[in-house]
């Protein structure tokens, strides 16, 4: 894998919706292909521009629309037992079935996604996507800012928080598959990608 950092110009930076769009353009060579990145904003300067943390399977290249600052390869080496310092971006939800009873096209009751507010309930959600590849030995929540955006006609928005910490490495390989495919929703948003340090 390869980490590289990003600078996003501010007409593209300003539209959330577009970030992942314009991302893709870094790969070229493989347009065709289902987009495998996990990517985090890091700073932003409101009219000039904005840095992005990207992991990605293939190496960046510079392009019209944004420009690789710098890109590393990454293979982490992980095992069992060893604590680490870490920091996640992600959107902490839940499901709620509608009240009325309403159905979809399948016949299944309409639910809704509803992002979690209580810290209890955040700290809840993390401890369950890392259920079976570490444990939480210390952990600080940071609201962030709320990501508003059209689709279809449709207005939506996206509450991430902000997780940092440090874990216990309790399996390796279930805590690589994570690091590799991200953790919760909104990864075409900015949310998902887990970054793992030593203590």
């Amino acid at each position: 894998m390869y980490l590289s950092r990003i600078y996003l110009p501010w007409k593209f930076a300003a539209n959330s919706y577009q970030w992942h769009q314009v991302l893709w353009q870094l790969f070229p060579q493989r347009s065709t292909e289902s987009r495998d990145y996990l990517f985090r904003t890091e700073k932003a300067v409101v009219g000039q521009g904005m840095t992005v943390l990207l992991q990605s399977h293939s190496q960046p290249k510079s392009c019209e629309s944004a420009n690789v600052l710098a890109s590393k390869t990454f293979q982490p080496i992980l095992r069992s037992g060893i604590a680490l310092r870490f920091c996640l971006r992600a959107n902490p939800i839940k499901s709620i079935r509608d009240e009325d009873g309403r159905k979809n096209r399948q016949g299944e009751v309409k639910s809704c996604r509803v992002p979690l507010i209580d810290e209890l309930e955040q700290r809840q959600w993390l401890e369950r996507k890392l259920a079976n590849s570490a444990a939480l030995s210390s952990l600080e929540i940071t609201p962030d800012n709320v990501l508003h955006f059209r689709k279809s006609g449709h207005a939506g928005k996206i509450q991430s928080v902000v997780f940092s910490g440090a874990l216990i490495v309790e399996n390796h390989d279930a805590l690589l598959a994570l690091l590799e495919n991200g953790i919760g929703p909104a990864k075409a948003f900015g949310c998902g990608l887990l970054s793992l340090a030593n203590r």
